[in-house]
């Protein structure tokens, strides 16, 4: 059993690690195929960015192995990929957005290299579960304003709502995390939320029989 156990834990680890290095793919490929962000929301991708860039900062302070928060690199980095295609295809990209980049790069290196109190990170990853929360409510918000999903990728969703399950599943077994389990736990609703409202928004609408 233990054997089977310590397996079930491997797997979750590398799977969801090599799903998160993937995970945006689609959602990139689709904005690029479309040119086109309706039904996209820059601020939930925005809140999204902010919400993992905390996670990371925050795995790595605490010292935690790194296969257990490998993905964080990758979702920044595509989560950066994103917007910086969202920003272009709206003509939102400018002088501001770079220099909001620097402080954000600048931001990101104090809280890594410990020149913030632990007590800080532990703050902003409390903080983080209403964060993505906001980003999840926000990607909500726009579908159903524009009443459009076709350049939301429901791949990347499921995908994001598989590894919220094998974190909430890793996170227990090094120990009962209260932040990153509220976390995950929420994420993993509101995914679920998102999928159902953008598979919704597709279904052909009911034509009206024409009486003969």
């Amino acid at each position: 059993m233990t054997d089977l156990y310590s397996l079930s834990i491997s797997f979750a680890n590398i799977s969801t690690i090599v799903l998160c290095i993937v995970l945006k793919v689609p959602q990139i490929i689709s904005l690029v195929k479309s040119k086109s962000t309706t039904g996209l929301s820059l601020p939930g991708t925005l809140l999204e960015l902010t919400s993992f860039t905390i996670g990371l900062c925050y795995s790595v302070s605490s010292g935690y192995a790194l296969s257990s928060y490998l993905e964080y690199p990758f979702l920044v980095g595509q989560d950066l990929l994103l917007l910086a295609l969202v920003l272009h295809y709206s003509n939102q990209i400018g002088t501001k957005w770079f220099a909001a980049f620097g402080a954000y790069s600048a931001v990101v290196y104090a809280l890594t290299s410990g020149m913030f109190p632990d007590a800080l990170l532990v703050t902003l990853m409390s903080l983080c579960t209403p964060i993505s929360a906001a980003s999840k409510l926000a990607q909500l918000r726009t579908m159903h304003a524009s009443q459009n999903s076709e350049s939301v990728s429901i791949l990347t969703w499921s995908i994001a709502v598989y590894t919220c399950v094998t974190r909430i599943f890793t996170t227990l077994d090094r120990g009962f995390d209260a932040p990153l389990l509220a976390n995950y736990s929420v994420s993993l609703i509101l995914n679920l939320a998102i999928i159902f409202l953008a598979l919704k928004l597709r279904r052909p609408s009911k034509k009206v029989k024409k009486t003969e």
